[in-house]
Order: structure tokens, then sequence, then C-alpha cells
């Protein structure tokens, strides 16, 4: 089975693009025009551009702010295969997991910042000891996508208990 959400880093992308296009031409308005000022003549155009500033700037932090990643998972073969890196502004390198199956131990999820980052860690058996991997964020799958994932890695779970 192989899962990729390269979507979401393309709509992230044209959010980011979009928003800025209405941004600037926000602030284009309110300086070279005077709409704003017959609207509302008592409150400043500053503040008009401090206001649409902070809803820009909370557009373009919003995925880093829940840690959406480009994830690509195959379980194909004699390897699990991870692929990850973050989407929006602060990305930092590319990581890509391969995990043996027969070394494969345990998966779990866990949830943070108000039940809105999950984080799948995954556990392999590394020298006689169980070594965890880095987070993997897995919020910006799809729910059905998060749960073909877990089942995927249960039935491997199951079958690594029956065999041991």
């Amino acid at each position: 089975m192989t899962i990729e959400n390269k979507h979401l880093h393309i709509i992230t992308w044209l959010a980011h693009l979009i928003s800025t296009i209405l941004y600037v031409f926000i602030v284009y308005s309110i300086y070279l025009t005077r709409f704003y000022e017959k609207l509302t003549p008592e409150i400043p155009k500053d503040y008009y551009t401090v206001f649409f500033g902070i809803i820009y700037i909370s557009v373009l932090l919003y995925p880093t702010l829940l840690k959406y990643h480009y994830i690509y998972y195959s379980d194909e073969g004699d390897k699990i295969v991870i692929k990850t890196y973050p989407i929006g502004f602060f990305s930092s390198a590319k990581k890509t997991y391969h995990i043996p199956k027969k070394d494969f131990v345990k998966a779990e999820i866990k949830e943070s910042f108000f039940r809105l980052r999950k984080a799948l860690f995954i556990y392999q058996n590394l020298n006689n000891r169980s070594a965890k991997y880095p987070p993997i964020y897995i919020n910006g799958l799809p729910k059905d996508d998060q749960k073909k994932i877990m089942m995927s890695l249960s039935r491997l779970m199951a079958w690594k208990g029956a065999v041991i």
C-alpha cells in the first residue's frame, strides 16, 4: 500500500500565493484610493494595514503551527518506507526512513496542541533494544489515510506478535 499527500503541498502553496496577492492589493487600495477614508473616516489607514497584516501572517503560519508535512508511506516489499518534509515556512530538510519489517516493533500516535497535531512514533529493534524514530506528523493526511497507515502498521505488529 502506498499513501501520499502531495495535494496538501499544492493547496498550501496556492493559499500562500492568493493571500499574498490579496494582501498587496488591499494595502495598495488602502493607500492609493480614498475608499476606506469614505467608509470609516475615524479609523486611520495604519490600523487597516495592521489588521490585514495579522490575517496575512496567520494564513502563512497556519501550516507551520500545525506542523503539516508531506508524507509518502509505502509498506510494499520487505521495508516500510516513509518520506517526509514540513510544508510551509521554516522548512527543514527532507527525511526518509527505511525500516525493515523484521525489525519493526510498534507504532503509536500521540496528539498535542489542543489535539490538532498528530504525531506518529515508530519503534524499531536495533541491537536488541527498541529505538524510537523522531515524530512523523500525519495531521496533514486525510482521516481515512491516517487510518490506513495505522491499520497497515497494526497488521504488521499483529504479524510480528504471532511470529515472536
